[in-house]
């Protein structure tokens, strides 16, 4: 009656009648009320699911409710007490619809979803979330729904607990929040089946803080390395059920040391965990800021502040959608300016990297944003509370903003990344399809494999600059030059040019063929021995 009111609105007002016209109108002419009347032999629920499918669909969580309460009353339960006190579902926050992929469910649907993949260990897509979980009730567990009901509105208010933490501007969050955090900045929903059975109330002895908190480090650390390379995850939700079902009677002591023994042991594309050596060298020259959203990209560097308020056991910065600043700025040109086209080049190649960016308290004006260093400087010692900035201005004051100080500062900042999200001691991250892997990851053993590099063959430096640099490529494909090994053709020009360098683009043939070509050679499928006429002298 209250929205009637407010739609009529004030009785003296304009309108007032033919807005009253209008509501009696559809009551005595267009509402029409079905009554469906069964017999004792007739399943109402079956009724319900064919009128859902042949008219407007219910959500997942509609469908599930309705068929809680009706095993609840065969139960000889009290329908309205469960309703009140142990079906959470009915809130605003459980009505909002979330993103998964490209649908758009309610947060109830994909809770429900999620949690049966942490009771099931399979993954389950959104629109089998309903028949899923008849089938698990019917076949899949001994438990009544009164018994079950009360443990998922535990699991219920626990999810949605870490969620509204997560959504906190300030304070401290504990790794499983965090998580939760980081999944929404960075657009994805899948690690929380994990997370929600890592909390499992009926577990006989409940997992421990410290196993939870290494559980963590290692999904995310396997999650977000993906990420930064921008290997595809539309195959991981599988590895997260797996992880879930073959640890379903892991003693909860051991269950961090083997989800990370089993993350270890993926060795194909879409799946492996990435190790140090890749990381580095694709973040290296790498344009991040062009490569991730700002969501994503900001929580990176929330991730990299907090790794160094930690180190003096700061409170982790506040997550308050921080702007994304760029050191040197993306207008060079006014007030950063350098001579000659190589250079020119240099400085605009370097603009986006992870060591030119930092978060602010708040946005500069643009004219100091894309003023001279000096000016900038001072400006960004008002936000010396991000630690980011504070590192940044401790610098030498003398010394300017360049590309030398980008590619170190990028180091730095990709290394602590790699201590935020860790692997285990040894670990490479290999994969045996090759070919469908990205091409940075090709190495100079795969080419000599191939029959595209010769052992004791000497490759030449292209930079005009470095003409006289060479390396002779060793059996196991190491790289010899000056008394020196080098696992990676960028290492090795980085020896030579003394700073971050694609190696690829850097060295070249005897035949003036780069690398890069023969990499893009080896990815087609070819090689020297199968097609002789490709063959340099």
């Amino acid at each position: 009656m209250l929205a009637v009111r407010q739609w009529l609105g004030d009785p003296g007002a304009d309108g007032y009648p033919g807005r009253a016209e209008e509501l009696a109108h559809v009551l005595r002419e267009a509402l029409q009320l079905v009554t469906i009347e069964l017999l004792a032999t007739e399943d109402s629920q079956e009724i319900f699911e064919t009128l859902n499918a042949r008219g407007t669909p219910l959500t997942a969580a509609d469908l599930i409710r309705n068929f809680v309460f009706q095993l609840i009353e065969a139960e000889g339960g009290d329908t309205k007490r469960a309703y009140r006190e142990d079906w959470p579902f009915e809130s605003r926050f459980w009505a909002k619809e979330v993103s998964v992929g490209r649908y758009l469910v309610s947060r109830s649907s994909l809770f429900l979803n999620q949690w049966l993949v942490s009771r099931l260990g399979e993954e389950i897509s959104p629109q089998s979330t309903f028949a899923r979980f008849k089938s698990y009730v019917e076949h899949s567990t001994d438990s009544s729904m009164l018994k079950l009901l009360p443990t998922l509105r535990q699991q219920a208010d626990l999810y949605e607990a870490w969620t509204e933490a997560a959504a906190r501007r300030g304070g401290d969050l504990t790794p499983t929040e965090m998580a939760f955090y980081r999944m929404n900045a960075s657009g994805i929903e899948l690690l929380k089946p994990l997370l929600i059975w890592l909390h499992d109330p009926a577990r006989p002895t409940p997992v421990s803080a410290e196993v939870v908190r290494r559980t963590i480090t290692s999904v995310e650390s396997w999650v977000y390395r993906r990420q930064l390379l921008r290997l595809t995850g539309s195959d991981l939700g599988r590895i997260v059920a797996d992880l879930i079902r073959l640890n379903t009677s892991t003693p909860v002591d051991e269950i961090a040391d083997r989800v990370s023994s089993h993350l270890s042991m993926l060795n194909v594309t879409s799946t492996y965990w990435p190790g140090d050596q890749e990381i580095e060298l694709a973040l290296g020259t790498d344009p991040v800021y062009r490569r991730f959203s700002r969501g994503r990209m900001r929580m990176f560097l929330e991730a990299i502040e907090n790794a160094y308020r930690a180190e003096t056991r700061q409170p982790q910065v506040e997550r308050a959608l921080y702007p994304i600043e760029h050191i040197l700025p993306q207008k060079w040109e006014d007030n950063w300016r350098v001579d000659g086209r190589e250079a020119q080049e240099e400085r605009a190649a370097h603009v986006h990297r992870l060591g030119n960016l930092t978060l602010l308290t708040s946005s500069l004006n643009a004219k100091v944003s894309n003023g001279p260093w000096i000016s900038k400087r001072q400006a960004l010692l008002r936000h010396n509370t991000i630690k980011l900035i504070g590192r940044l201005v401790e610098r030498d004051e003398t010394t300017s903003w360049d590309e030398a100080q980008i590619e170190n500062r990028t180091q730095e900042m990709v290394r602590v990344l790699l201590t935020v999200w860790p692997v285990p001691t040894g670990h490479l991250g290999r994969v045996v399809d090759i070919a469908a892997k990205s091409q940075d990851w090709i190495e100079v053993k795969h080419l000599i494999d191939a029959g595209l590099v010769i052992p004791g063959q000497e490759l030449v430096s292209t930079h005009r600059d470095f003409p006289d640099a060479t390396v002779t490529v060793a059996p196991d494909g190491h790289l010899l030059a000056e008394g020196r090994r080098f696992g990676t053709l960028s290492g090795a020009a980085k020896h030579f040019r003394g700073r971050v360098t694609n190696g690829w683009y850097f060295w070249s043939l005897p035949d003036g063929r780069r690398l890069r070509d023969v990499r893009t050679q080896f990815l087609s499928g070819t090689s020297s021995r199968t097609a002789p006429e490709d063959q340099g002298p």
